[in-house]
């Protein structure tokens, strides 16, 4: 599939917050878009779904089903995990896709019940089951803890490796981005600067490369504020 982004202007209030990008990305990808918080990731990923509308400039998405999973859990409270997922997926199993993100056994739970890091699971395992082509998550892994932040993350691997989804993410963490990206797109001052990194397949890469280049990005996301200061 192809993601398209041609001269993007997006402001609120008087406010921008895209200035002028443009990009594009092709193929089998995981794309995350990494920057500081303010830098206009959420504004980005939103226009990328059609939630919001540039200012001016195009968006082309060519995708069949699209996915997004918020920051916020977004479940409907008065019914169990297994209902959730069928009510945006009917006729789909949900006892697969909760198998998919570790819940088996918790089909029968309400969200109250569950922890926020299986009600987060529980977010992937509905976004997954509708089937897309191309899924959008905003900040996935934001408050967890490391241990259910590094099992999620392997459940993100595993999904978009078993399942051939496109993935574009926002994170302000240089180490989610090394860890499950294959093209990062690291973002400041309002998209005025903008640098590609292209990093591959994350399968092929050792916990010594994550750590090599969480640092690099790490210096890169200082050097740029840096800049705008």
């Amino acid at each position: 599939m192809r993601l398209r982004a041609e001269n993007l202007y997006k402001s609120f209030d008087g406010e921008e917050i895209i200035n002028n990008l443009s990009f594009e990305i092709s193929g089998e990808f995981f794309l995350t878009i990494l920057g500081s918080s303010g830098s206009g990731k959420t504004t980005l990923l939103r226009i990328i779904s059609g939630l919001l509308k540039p200012d001016r400039g195009n968006i082309v998405v060519e995708s069949s089903r699209l996915g997004f999973i918020f920051q916020d859990d977004r479940l409907i409270p008065w019914i169990n995990a297994s209902e959730n997922i069928a009510i945006v997926s009917p006729g789909c199993e949900p006892a697969e896709y909760l198998e998919l993100v570790g819940l088996s056994g918790h089909a029968r739970k309400y969200p109250s019940e569950m922890s926020g890091g299986m009600r987060r699971r529980l977010n992937i395992a509905r976004a997954i089951a509708f089937e897309p082509d191309l899924v959008l998550m905003d900040e996935p892994f934001n408050s967890l803890d490391v241990v259910l932040k590094d099992r999620l993350m392997e459940d993100i691997l595993a999904i978009w490796k078993e399942k051939k989804v496109n993935i574009v993410m926002v994170t302000h963490d240089p180490h989610e981005a090394a860890t499950l990206s294959t093209e990062i797109m690291l973002v400041q001052d309002r998209f005025r600067r903008v640098e590609r990194v292209s990093l591959g397949n994350p399968y092929e890469r050792s916990p010594g490369d994550i750590d090599n280049m969480s640092r690099e990005l790490l210096r890169k996301m200082r050097e740029f504020s840096s800049f705008v200061q």
